[in-house]
């Protein structure tokens, strides 16, 4: 009986001691992240029978258990998880932001406002040269911006992917760390005891690899925990699975999992942050920049493209842009304008080409058609060929390379020509007959042309191999025919095409010149009489266009007499406008009561004057006027980079031209060529409020702002998305703390409980004792 008390007794003593233990292993750890509270399971020890009786044994301590709630650990890890993706994104977009220098007048949108401001500066003097290198200044300055914030967009997607890279190396260790404690805690329970300390550790580095990426995880029946990414094994029971980070063209980063066949994206943690903020938010930063960027280029260069340099018209003119061979074939001639690799589309439209004589100030106009689908490079530079005094190439790098003849000049402005009759098909002085309209002349092989000229009788003939398609000769392939025959040119007759028609001219003029059509197949084809004499004059009408255009379409103007007539002479006499389609636009009074010179109204900011002299609608008298709004529907400027301000398509590449940085005289702010002229400037200065479809019709610097404001709405919308994150991971935290926390004025009640238990259970032993020392004396 007395052993059976001193045991009772010493088994209250240990089960004391343990738990004090325990409880001073709580204290301990009251700080340590992760922890769990733990507490000391006891029980009644088995009992005995004695004199019929069941009599307890005392007490046996079972086991240490820690308090925890899986549930609610796995919320908070999951809750970890989701604040540490907007962490790592929030900072990257912060960073971000910073580098825009908005607001705060230091960013693109000041510069952007400088450039035009320095536009408008110039327009108030377009030949100052100081105000001339303020706007290459305030150009330079701007595009300086745009290729900052490209080159930092990069830095930061550079960055951020290695980053990536050193926080996949902390998942590895992570990772390492639980299978680790994987088999310290199967080793530790395989024998029946609880590995609380080590399942605290392992909660914790769930917790921190939660913190990296997104993860799932479930624990087995030996109590090793498998987990997850991306439904791809990471963590086993005995091993890890190396995670292996490379970073790609454009620093792109793939994630791939040891023995896995496709990447991981995580889409939660660090990772998940950094690779939302380098995949998602700076791609679209970046494109948006780039659009920007695009946009002002073009339009920038739509204009400018189309004025002329302080220096006058071009003498030689280089592309900016090299024409691709996209085909391998070694030469980028065949490939179609619109696939020749250039950075901007090009249209099917029209390029309208002047070309100006130095001496004389003389101008001509000239259409060049493109189609997008149809014309090739070799046909573009063809139809440029076709100009005259004008050669054009592609040089050994690629562009496209114009140059003039000696004494010419040209541009590519929407300008009238003042003096548009210099070949004098109206009222001029030389004997002048005029074909029938028309844009196809029905030839066949064979016909004959026949004259009596100033050295008698001659005969031109017309072959197939001169045509295209000589059922539908053109007046440009008769003209040539016309003025390579020898006769003709021994007789000092030549042929000009104006409009949809011929004209058969006397080089010189004056009354004493003329010749006469014979007849022939082609005289019927051209709409010409045999037996009709064609005289010239001692007067001539000198036609004076004055103004500016300002209709919203190109167009081109016929003038033509509805009478045989003298300018300021003849009662009635009258001039029928007509546009491009044949319909009438005016007509203009130049009759009996008409002053010759006087300004007449065409409309649209137009004006004309005539001079005194004959006019004749029996020989088809007529003159022809382009009125241009737009001198390069076509984009092919642009797009070739001709005379051009920017250079470059996006962000990353837009710069000043180089000989424009170095001579701002070769900047074009005439639209016409004209002194003080400002055209081009106001233009430029009328983009900056101008709406783009391409950007959604908004215009440059609200684009600009549009994309700082969504920056600054990101930001807001993940701060907000963080503050709720973070209350509710706070929140968990809380509860987690009020479940396995330790709370130490609790264990304080404990240690006393327990304190006073030893003590007892020692006097228990001590009575025992005294009682076994009593009755030994007995005996």
């Amino acid at each position: 009986m007395a052993n059976i008390s001193l045991n009772t007794g010493l088994r209250a003593l240990m089960t004391s001691q343990a738990a004090l233990q325990t409880i001073g292993h709580n204290i301990s750890n009251a700080n340590t992240p992760g922890y769990s509270r733990q507490s000391l399971s006891i029980r009644a020890s088995a009992p005995i029978r004695m004199q019929n009786l069941w009599m307890g044994t005392g007490v046996d301590a079972t086991s240490v258990e820690r308090t925890v709630d899986q549930l609610l650990q796995r919320r908070l890890t999951g809750q970890v998880s989701s604040l540490q993706r907007l962490d790592a994104s929030l900072s990257g977009m912060r960073e971000f932001e910073a580098l825009l220098g908005e607001p705060g007048g230091f960013g693109l949108g000041s510069l952007l406002d400088g450039f035009f401001e320095s536009a408008s500066s110039l327009a108030t003097n377009p030949d100052d040269i100081v105000q001339r290198s303020g706007m290459v200044q305030a150009t330079a300055q701007m595009i300086s911006q745009f290729n900052q914030l490209a080159s930092h967009v990069d830095s930061l997607t550079v960055d951020t992917a290695q980053q990536v890279t050193v926080f996949v190396d902390q998942v590895n260790v992570v990772s390492d760390d639980i299978v680790r404690l994987n088999q310290q805690i199967a080793q530790v329970e395989a024998g029946g005891l609880a590995a609380n300390d080590l399942r605290d550790q392992r909660d914790q580095a769930l917790e921190n690899l939660a913190g990296l990426m997104d993860i799932t995880y479930h624990e087995d029946t030996n109590g090793a925990v498998r987990v997850l990414t991306g439904g791809q094994l990471l963590v086993g029971p005995q091993r890890s699975y190396e995670m292996q980070a490379t970073i790609e063209a454009g620093a792109s980063v793939s994630l791939m999992i040891e023995g896995a066949t496709e990447p991981v994206t995580p889409t939660g943690g660090t990772l998940g942050g950094l690779l939302q903020f380098s995949e998602s938010f700076l791609p679209r930063q970046s494109t948006q920049l780039d659009a920007l960027a695009h946009n002002m280029i073009l339009e920038v260069n739509r204009l400018h493209s189309a004025g002329v340099p302080a220096t006058g018209p071009f003498t030689l003119l280089i592309g900016e842009t090299p024409l691709l061979d996209q085909d391998g074939d070694g030469q980028s001639g065949d490939e179609l304008l619109a696939d020749a690799g250039l950075p901007f589309d090009v249209e099917s439209g029209v390029l309208y080409v002047q070309v100006s004589q130095a001496s004389t100030g003389g101008m001509s106009t000239h259409v060049v058609q493109v189609d997008a689908a149809a014309t090739t490079v070799d046909e573009f530079i063809a139809d440029l060929n076709a100009i005259g005094n004008l050669s054009a190439a592609v040089d050994s790098s690629g562009r496209v390379q114009i140059s003039a003849n000696g004494g010419y000049g040209f541009d590519f402005s929407a300008r009238l020509n003042l003096n548009p009759d210099s070949a004098g098909t109206l009222g001029g002085s030389k004997a002048s007959i005029g074909s029938q309209p028309s844009q196809d002349y029905a030839l066949v092989d064979g016909d004959t042309l026949n004259l009596t000229g100033p050295l008698g009788p001659l005969s031109i003939q017309f072959a197939a191999g001169d045509f295209a398609d000589i059922s539908a000769a053109t007046p440009e392939e008769i003209v040539a025919v016309i003025n390579a025959d020898g006769a003709a040119i021994a007789n000092n007759l030549r042929a000009v095409a104006v409009g949809d028609q011929v004209f058969l001219q006397t080089a010189a003029g004056g009354a004493g010149e003329s010749f006469s059509i014979q007849g022939g197949a082609a005289a019927a084809a051209l709409g010409w009489a045999g037996g009709t004499v064609v005289s010239g004059s001692d007067l001539s009408a000198t036609v004076v266009v004055g103004g500016s255009y300002t209709g919203a379409a190109n167009d081109l103007l016929t003038f033509r007499p509805t009478m045989d007539g003298t300018v300021g002479d003849t009662d009635g006499l009258q001039i029928e406008v007509t546009d491009s389609n044949g319909v009438v636009v005016t007509t203009l009074d130049v009759g009996a009561d008409y002053t010759p010179g006087t300004e007449l109204g065409l409309g649209n900011g137009l004006t004309v004057s005539f001079g005194y002299g004959d006019l004749s609608a029996t020989q088809n008298d007529a003159f022809v006027e382009h009125v241009i709004a737009d001198s390069d529907t076509s984009d092919v400027l642009v797009a070739l980079g001709l005379n051009s301000l920017l250079t470059g398509s996006s962000a990353s590449d837009i710069a000043l031209r180089a000989d424009i940085d170095a001579d701002p005289a070769a900047l074009a702010a005439s639209a016409t060529g004209a002194a003080g002229d400002n055209g081009i400037l106001l233009g430029l200065i009328s983009l900056q409020n101008r709406s783009l479809g391409e950007l959604d019709g908004a215009t440059l610097g609200a684009a600009y702002g549009d994309m700082v404001g969504n920056v600054g709405f990101d930001i807001g919308s993940a701060q907000n998305a963080w503050g709720v994150e973070q209350f509710l991971a706070n929140s968990l935290a809380t509860r987690r703390e009020q479940v396995s926390g330790v709370n130490l004025d609790e264990e304080m009640v404990r240690m006393i409980q327990f304190e006073q238990a030893f003590g007892i259970a020692s006097q228990f032993i001590q009575v025992v004792n005294d009682i076994n020392d009593e009755i030994l004396s007995l005996v």
